[in-house]
């Protein structure tokens, strides 16, 4: 037992472990690799033995590089260690070669964004770049705007094998004289700075960064329609406490700046430096903290403050795509500067201009209670070099006509968004929109004349007004009028066989046509008898048609008056308001004509008592003698469907030759060719398309 235990004592003294670590290093960028092999040695009986263990490998990876952008921060920032980077200009070394190393600890704060005429502060992660872990490394580092400027630096570690790099650059408001390599980062509103570290080899990018530059501090001075910069505005910054103008400085804090700067002009600060504004740009980059005015004197013709609400504005955007930034100070109230954040305020301005033109018209001058009246009404904006916007079209009818919304058409389409309609229908407003100049828009729709509209002069008046509160009115009259039996006359005769001798009337004579002078006609009844109804008040002459007697009939002047001018086919009617005027014409006829008219009165008659006494008898013969009686009785000449005629020579199909209508109104139906268009022409003009 000794024996044994003194062997395992022996043993375990010689199996200790050894732990071999190989540490292989790649190359900048390679991965890494430790090794790790067991080794164990012994003595058993007099003989010294041994055995090495598998390798176990493990990589080593880099986390990517990486590149933290930082702005100054008095206040609240972080202390930072930032080695003075070494800057070659065009001309040979510039700021920051001094040759030895030197560090400063600055205040900052991480920041994706920066303000033109700040330092820019930037801390790049590259363990890999750490080659040398007793010396200072350095990095080759490339800045560039998207305005242009373009410089080189060499920025250091912040202290021996820490991997980590820093530096910094000033920065500022790009001036005439800005140039690349000048060791100043030239920058202007909007630019974004590409920050980019070069590898060993001079020209891989192996991290890169960007950094957005904040817009002007105070803005632009803009045209309230186009949102295009105008120049040549007097812009003061005035304190609001005093009145006075402010006191200014340039990006440094302490040379003066002027108070009022003119839009888009350069601007020279007490130092003589220049400094170009963009169009309509303006700027003021320093003043003490507190409550301040923009004071504007805009260039002729425009006018301050604009009278476009924001919400209008917010349409608009700068010429490189920027929103504008509208606020109180906008339009000459206050603004204040209560910390140093840049501020940005853009200021429009209204330029006097041409309103919209409106014209308005009626399908008729004159209707009554019942008629359909159709209103067209046009927009146009006739300033060509100028968009209009928002425009708006308000149309008021009269109390006594009433709207119908389903035949509203803009341009002849259907555009529900566009129309508004007050619930007692008595405000139609339309929204175009923006106007583009030479454009125009054209409404459409109808209206109904009221049952209980009184006679006199319906207005329907139209405005349309832009963004900028210019307006123009136009108005469409209607005259009413009343068709009651107290304002109109009526005119009642009959055509009969006659041979003059006194007592004596003969027969009716059916189908002859009376007409007057504007072209009206009536064709006599069954016993010969005919009306107009309706006929406005004064003379009128009614004259019958002799081509309508029946074979060899004429008109005899059985009363040989002046009513008939001595004619016996025409008669003069005449009549004041709610007058019956009658006018009788006379014709001769062959015995035989007049005794088949007096058969024909007789059977007409004789029918005409057995419908009565089969209505009274309860109706039993009703169906029969109505569907002789319809078939007697003149109807209404039926509705063609024109379309339904197809294919066939081009030309009218309606009206007909001959056609002569009772009322002032008539349907046009024209067959044509496919891809033609037709124009209608009455008395030689062109007929509304209305």
């Amino acid at each position: 037992m000794p024996t044994i235990l003194s062997l395992h004592r022996v043993a375990a003294a010689a199996l200790i472990a050894v732990l071999l670590s190989l540490l292989v290093l790649g190359g900048e960028g390679q991965a890494r690799q430790i090794v790790n092999t067991a080794q164990a040695s012994w003595t058993f009986d007099g003989t010294r033995s041994g055995d090495v263990s598998n390798e176990v490998v493990l990589d080593v990876v880099d986390s990517p590089p990486r590149i933290i952008t930082q702005a100054p921060a008095p206040g609240d920032g972080v202390d930072k260690p930032f080695p003075v980077a070494r800057c070659y200009a065009d001309q040979g070394p510039g700021a920051g070669d001094g040759g030895d190393f030197q560090i400063t600890t600055t205040k900052v704060k991480e920041t994706g964004t920066l303000r033109a005429g700040e330092q820019l502060f930037f801390e790049i992660i590259a363990v890999a770049a750490n080659r040398d872990s007793a010396a200072i490394d350095s990095l080759q580092v490339v800045l560039t705007s998207n305005s242009g400027d373009r410089e080189e630096l060499t920025v250091f570690e912040t202290e021996q094998d820490s991997g980590v790099f820093a530096g910094s650059i000033a920065t500022t408001r790009r001036a005439g004289n800005s140039r690349n390599g000048d060791c100043r980062l030239g920058l202007v509103a909007g630019d974004v700075v590409s920050i980019s570290v070069i590898g060993a080899d001079g020209s891989t990018v192996i991290v890169d960064a960007e950094v957005d530059i904040l817009a002007d501090p105070f803005g632009i001075v803009f045209d309230s329609e186009t949102g295009t910069g105008v120049d040549g505005a007097r812009v003061t910054l005035v304190d609001a406490a005093t009145g006075q103008p402010a006191v200014v400085f340039a990006e440094d804090g302490v040379t003066p700046w002027p108070s009022t700067v003119v839009s888009g002009s350069v601007i020279t600060d007490a130092a003589g430096n220049t400094y170009q504004m963009g169009q309509g740009e303006y700027w003021f980059p320093l003043t003490a903290l507190g409550t301040y005015r923009l004071r504007i004197e805009p260039p002729a013709p425009y006018t301050a403050p604009s009278v476009v609400t924001p919400e209008e504005l917010a349409r608009l955007t700068r010429t490189d795509g920027r929103e504008f930034i509208i606020a109180d100070a906008s339009y000459g109230g206050t603004l204040t500067l209560s910390d140093a954040t840049p501020v940005q305020i853009d200021i429009p301005l209204d330029r006097p201009g041409l309103a919209v033109t409106v014209t308005k018209t009626a399908s008729r001058t004159a209707a009554v209670p019942g008629d359909a009246l159709f209103y067209a009404v046009t927009v146009a904006n006739q300033d060509a070099s100028r968009i209009k916007r928002s425009v708006v079209l308000e149309d008021t009818p009269s109390n006594w006509l009433r709207l119908r919304p389903d035949s509203i058409r803009i341009d002849g389409e259907e555009q529900d968004d566009a129309v508004s309609i007050t619930p007692d229908g008595r405000r139609l407003t339309i929204s175009f929109g923006d106007l583009p100049g030479g454009a125009s828009r054209r409404v459409t729709y109808a209206m109904v004349v009221r049952a209980d509209a009184p006679p006199g002069d319906a207005v329907n008046r139209a405005v349309a007004r832009d963004t900028l509160g210019r307006e123009t009115t136009a108005s469409a009259v209607v005259d009413v009028q009343r068709d009651a039996i107290a304002d109109r006359m009526t005119i009642i005769g009959r055509v009969t066989a006659s041979t003059c001798v006194p007592g004596e009337e003969g027969p009716g004579i059916p189908n002859v046509r009376v007409m007057m002078e504007d072209g009206s006609f009536a064709i006599t009844d069954a016993d010969g008898r005919y009306h107009f109804d309706g006929v406005v008040p004064g003379t009128h002459v009614v004259q019958a048609s002799r081509m309508t007697l029946p074979k060899d009939g004429e008109f005899v002047d059985c009363q040989r008056d002046t009513r008939g001018a001595g004619s016996a086919s025409s008669r003069f009617a005449i009549g004041q308001g709610g007058s019956l005027v009658r006018a009788d014409f006379h014709v001769a006829l062959p015995d035989t004509t007049v005794r088949a008219l007096a058969a024909l009165a007789e059977l007409e008659r004789a029918e005409a008592n057995a419908d009565a006494q089969t209505t009274r008898s309860g109706g039993a013969e009703l169906e029969g003698s109505a569907g002789a009686a319809a078939q007697r009785a003149p109807v209404d000449a039926p509705q063609v469907d024109w379309i339904a005629k197809g294919d066939g020579p081009d030309g009218f199909l309606s009206p007909e030759v001959g056609a002569n209508p009772r009322a002032p109104a008539i349907k046009v139906a024209v067959r044509h060719r496919q891809g033609q268009k037709v124009e209608l022409l009455a008395d030689g003009n062109r007929v509304d398309g209305l």
